[in-house]
C-alpha cells in the first residue's frame, strides 16, 4: 500500500483501489477520493496477480497473468515507464516490458521496479541518489536493465523509499 492509497486483489483477479483520488492514483478514471474499496474497471479481462503502490506518492503498478504490467497516476520523473513524465488517471500497459516474462512489481519514491522470470531487473523513474542501481544518478522515463546484476540471477527484489534490494539464486 501507498501512504495515501491502497489496493487489494480478489482471488478472481479483479484490482480494487481506495484512498486519495489526487493524481488518477486509483485508475478509475478521474481524481475521485474513494472510502471504501472500488474495483479498476478498465483493467477488467486482466487477471491481476500482483499491485504496487508508490511510498510517499502517486504512482500504482499492476501485473497480470499474462505478464503485463500497467501503471497510472502521477507520472512525474518518468516513474510510469512510458517514456515522458505525462500522468494518466487509466492504467495503460508498460509495453517496454512486454514479453520479457516480469514476476513481481514494486514502487518506490518516485521510481518503480520489475523482475522477470530469468532473473533480470528492470528499473525507471528518478534517479538521484543512485536507486535505479544503473550506475548514474539521473531520471530514466522507461524501464532499463540494471547492468549490473546481468551476470546473477535474481530470485527476489524490494524496494524503499530511496534504495532497492536484489536478492541472487547463490544468497548474494
Amino acid at each position: 500500500c501507498g501512504s495515501s492509497h491502497s489496493a487489494a486483489i480478489t482471488s478472481n483477479g479483479e484490482l480494487y483501489t481506495w484512498g486519495l483520488g489526487e493524481y488518477g492514483r486509483l485508475g478509475h478514471g478521474d481524481f475521485v477520493t474513494q472510502f471504501k474499496p472500488k474495483m479498476v474497471k478498465a483493467l477488467a479481462g486482466h487477471h491481476i496477480v500482483k499491485v504496487a503502490c508508490g511510498s510517499r506518492d502517486a504512482q500504482t503498478l499492476a501485473l497480470s497473468s499474462e505478464g503485463l504490467v500497467f501503471s497510472w497516476g502521477d507520472g512525474d520523473f518518468g516513474k510510469l515507464g512510458r517514456g515522458g513524465s505525462e500522468g494518466c488517471d487509466l492504467p495503460h500497459n508498460i509495453e517496454r516490458l512486454n514479453g520479457l516474462g516480469v514476476c513481481h512489481i514494486e514502487c518506490g519514491a518516485q521510481f518503480s521496479l520489475a523482475l522477470t522470470k530469468s532473473g533480470q531487473v528492470w528499473t525507471w523513474g528518478k534517479g538521484d541518489y543512485f536507486r535505479l542501481g544503473i550506475g548514474a544518478d539521473h531520471h530514466v522515463r522507461k524501464p532499463t536493465l540494471v547492468e549490473g546484476l546481468k551476470s546473477e540471477k535474481v530470485i527476489d527484489v524490494a524496494v524503499g523509499a530511496l534504495h532497492c534490494l536484489a536478492v541472487t539464486d547463490t544468497g548474494t
